[in-house]
């Protein structure tokens, strides 16, 4: 059931999606919580999901485009964006379309309405300092699809943690990732590690250490329901500088590292001693 408060944020918007009213929103968002950004992401979702085929028939006009302009081709980006502006007009009006499939035929700020997707990463970043990782899915999997992704599922190669190595043009090194990958595996089955991450409330943690010849970026970190996603950056002439026999070590560090990120963006314990692979 969408919330009541769902449809008041949604009045900060004044009718229709602009840069200034999605920016009035995030801001109200923020100010709220984190709670308060994930259930409005869910209330979004069950507003736009609520739409029905017969709805998608409907002819539907840009109020951009003039009045002799053809109706718009209903792809799927058409319609995703037609149905978050009908969420956008107000309750009122969701209700009315809702009701009468019709109702949906007529001309909507359908370009502007895509502004509206962008709401909730921006919310949730002012409220945590995190980006947001949770995709916001707006239309319901058929049942092929489901079970597709269930099975997916099951064939993960990890527990909880997964290390994934990005590299620049002539930066990757075997004996680098055999050593690395040695280590992944041993902490995604050490117990200790796996009640210190038990205390994020979160599945999975996903590293992606990035080494370049250039400038190393800023780490970022993004947390989902599902999963935390670091991407941290190295230097690449390091590991090529780095003797074969001390890459185990290396590979240390830049775990230990990537690890204590996570840490102190998410306030976790104190973290164990690395396993040795």
């Amino acid at each position: 059931m969408i919330s009541k408060k769902f449809w008041s944020y949604i009045d900060v918007l004044g009718g229709a999606v602009t840069p200034e009213g999605c920016g009035r929103l995030a801001e109200s968002l923020a100010s709220a919580g984190a709670a308060d950004v994930r259930q409005f992401a869910d209330d979004l979702v069950e507003a736009v999901r609520a739409f029905a085929p017969r709805h998608q028939s409907q002819a539907v006009w840009d109020v951009s485009e003039p009045a002799t302009a053809p109706a718009l081709l209903m792809s799927d980006d058409v319609f995703l964006y037609a149905r978050l502006a009908v969420v956008a007009a107000g309750q009122g009006t969701w209700q009315a379309v809702l009701a009468d499939p019709a109702a949906m035929s007529g001309r909507w700020r359908v370009a502007d309405a895509e502004g509206l997707l962008d709401v909730v990463p921006a919310a949730y970043r002012r409220a945590t300092g995190l980006d947001w990782d949770d995709d916001l899915v707006f239309d319901r999997p058929l049942d092929g699809d489901s079970a597709r992704a269930e099975a997916d599922g099951d064939h993960k190669w990890w527990n909880w943690y997964m290390c994934g190595h990005m590299y620049d043009v002539k930066a990757e090194r075997v004996e680098f990732d055999a050593a690395s990958y040695a280590l992944e595996a041993v902490i995604d089955g050490n117990p200790a590690w796996r009640s210190w991450w038990d205390a994020s409330g979160v599945p999975d943690l996903e590293t992606f250490p990035f080494y370049t010849w250039e400038a190393v970026p800023k780490p970022r970190l993004s947390k989902g329901r599902k999963k935390v996603r670091v991407r941290f950056g190295f230097e690449a002439a390091v590991l090529h500088a780095t003797p074969v026999q001390d890459l185990p070590r290396l590979a240390a560090e830049h775990q230990w590292a990537m690890l204590g990120y996570v840490q102190s963006r998410l306030g976790l314990p104190e973290m164990p001693p690395l396993p040795s692979p």
